[in-house]
């Protein structure tokens, strides 16, 4: 066995990592959800898979979709492990006579294949008949074979799926339990590389045995992998652990072959750096397909460190160049993720600024804080995961109606775009600016916001200092900012507002504006929060039904039961289409308001409010309406 040693990964990661990375071993999957079949070796060809990987798969989707150009299906259309636990159960072997499926209770059904390695039509047309007996009818009717042409990979652009077997080691320590790898179904397993190394790899190209692969995008986790592997049972929220003590949910990439020849268990896993294209067109067409797929919303990347700026004695500007040229919306946050020897974590930053290719945050020293600590301390030239841009931000504003920007301490960070947006976009807008702050000392960037707000000829600012025995400076006021100030502000509730700062001082800006005739619509809200473990187990519902679920905005009307999963199954049962991605209670992509008693089935490690839901792992103790 290659020798370990301990090195520093991108972004702060410690880790144990193998002198050489390599591949240690290649699983296909000839029926999508089902089981894999190990292979020792095999042959890769450009722009495929693994021969007869995702060859098949079964119709059972809450969703009708027809194929695409290519002949590729979305996984909403098919049968998959994220709401059907029992494909694991079903074995899948590849024989002479062609694909061999073995149910739980030794029904075994085959397919024959031809030697181009297509299903025979005559055996496809039987299996149809025998596999709606395995499995119960759906939404759209009976389950029935896939077999559109096209490799079913989860993206029509993802031939090959690769996990690190390392970061699958830091998951395992973090939740404390063994994560079996083949929770990720991945093609190519390796090791060697480091924690989230992998994450550094999209847009280079890597040599594996006799073929070359480029790495195109990080891999998002969802439902499937909270089963276990062979057993049927969902056991572990994997996107719950990624989400909560990670930031994100990604682990693995994708790859597409550029040069085929034959790989094996063992070979060497080569990083060659960043690819290149044969032509400057496609050149040109790669990278901004690139930079399109880590730009998208929570895609986790690593941004170099390339300035740091002194605001104050407590705050520090960090500038880092992103690889993805992110353009955030004014408001918008990132989140940076690190390792220290108590173990991962990760904190949202609002960003500063924003170019095509630098992003800026500024971050406050906080007395016994892991994270500012180390992002404190961080040099220029060091490399960081961040993910993101997230939140609202400031969208569509009325250039009509007054702006009121209520931040306290470092929540005054969004203001800086906000205003700079405004310059551009709608400068006569009137904005008010209340920023409060402890002590006089403590007035990061408010220098910045007053020159802003200097070139806006409607701009009022408004510095609250509350410390006990503070003096404010010249201009500025002591103590809180009272009721009837904020309902002064409030302008007879025609403001827009964007509030920003603790949970105390946001919650007690909102109730006020509230109570001045604002509507709830048109004020914008980010809070300071930090990460929380949750629980990794998914409960059963307390009750088993029958419920009434109302979908409000269609109209759409329902009966639920246990046997009808969670209110997105629910409504995706209905026909609806709804907002969602992880479906595992992680991401908040399918939070909706909810009039009625709901059951969380999976902790979600997002805020969810009251008369809120998380759609995904969410079920009704009661007849509910759902605001969607």
């Amino acid at each position: 066995m290659p020798r370990r040693r301990t090195v520093h990964s991108g972004g702060g990661h410690v880790v144990g990592v193998l002198l050489t990375p390599r591949l240690e071993a290649v699983h296909r999957y000839p029926v999508k959800g089902m089981m894999s079949q190990p292979l020792s070796d095999t042959v890769l060809t450009p722009g495929q898979g693994l021969p007869l990987d995702r060859l098949l798969a079964l119709h059972g989707g809450a969703v009708r979709s027809s194929p695409d150009p290519n002949g590729w299906l979305p996984s909403e259309a098919l049968l998959c492990l994220r709401q059907t636990a029992a494909l694991s159960l079903h074995r899948l072997t590849v024989e002479e006579e062609g694909l061999v499926l073995t149910a739980p209770d030794g029904r075994r059904l085959r397919i024959g294949l031809d030697t181009d390695g297509r299903p025979r039509p005559g055996d496809l047309a039987e299996a149809d008949e025998a596999i709606r007996h395995w499995f119960p009818a759906g939404p759209l009717g009976p389950v029935r074979f896939a077999h559109p042409g096209a490799a079913l990979w989860d993206w029509p652009d993802a031939a090959l799926s690769i996990i690190n077997l390392d970061t699958v080691q830091a998951l395992a320590e973090a939740a404390g339990i063994p994560v079996d790898p083949g929770r990720f179904r991945a093609n190519l397993y390796v090791s060697g590389l480091g924690a989230w190394r992998e994450l550094a790899l999209p847009g280079h190209r890597v040599r594996l045995g006799e073929a070359e692969l480029e790495i195109t995008f990080p891999t998002e986790r969802c439902r499937a992998t909270t089963v276990r592997p062979g057993a049927g049972v969902r056991d572990l929220n994997v996107p719950a652990l990624l989400a909560s003590h990670f930031g994100h949910l990604y682990c693995g990439v994708y790859a597409r072959v550029v040069r085929g020849g034959r790989i094996a268990a063992g070979d060497p896993f080569h990083d060659l750096g960043p690819g290149t294209a044969q032509t400057p067109q496609r050149a040109q067409r790669e990278a901004s397909r690139y930079a399109a797929r880590l730009a998208a919303p929570g895609r986790p990347r690593h941004a170099e460190l390339i300035r740091r700026t002194e605001e104050s004695p407590t705050v520090t500007t960090l500038a880092f160049r992103d690889p993805a040229g992110a353009r955030c919306r004014p408001g918008q946050h990132l989140r940076l993720h690190l390792t220290d020897e108590n173990g991962p974590l990760w904190r949202c930053y609002t960003v500063t600024g924003a170019a095509v290719t630098e992003l800026r945050i500024s971050v406050k020293r906080v007395p016994g804080g892991r994270m500012s600590k180390r992002l404190h301390a961080l040099r220029t030239g060091s490399r960081v995961l961040l993910s993101g841009p997230y939140g609202e931000g400031l969208t569509g504003p009325d250039p009509r109606r007054p702006l009121l920007l209520a931040v306290a301490g470092i929540g005054i960070t969004p203001v800086l775009p906000i205003l700079r947006s405004l310059l551009d976009t709608a400068p006569q807008r009137p904005v008010t600016v209340l920023n409060v702050v402890r002590g006089a000392a403590e007035t990061p960037l408010w220098d910045e916001v007053t020159e802003l707000l200097a070139k806006l000829p409607n701009a009022t600012a408004r510095l609250h200092v509350t410390g006990p025995g503070e003096r404010p400076p010249e201009g500025a006021f002591a103590g809180r900012p009272g009721a009837g100030l904020l309902r002064a502000l409030a302008a007879a509730g025609t403001v827009e507002a964007y509030v920003c700062g603790p949970e105390g001082f946001v919650d007690g800006v909102r109730t006020a504006l509230l109570s001045a005739g604002v509507p709830a619509a048109a004020i914008v809200d980010e809070r300071f929060r930090s990460p929380r473990p949750v629980s990794l187990v998914e409960q059963p519902p307390p009750s088993p039904g029958p419920f009434t679920v109302h979908y409000t905005v269609s109209g759409t009307r329902t009966t639920w039961t246990a046997d009808s999963g969670t209110l997105l199954d629910t409504a995706e049962g209905a026909g609806l289409r709804l907002p969602s991605a992880c479906r595992s209670g992680a991401c908040g992509a399918c939070r909706q308001r909810v009039t009625g008693k709901v059951a969380h089935l999976s902790e979600p490690a997002v805020p969810v409010d009251d008369g809120q839901a998380l759609l995904c792992c969410a079920v009704p103790v009661a007849d509910l309406e759902v605001h969607a």
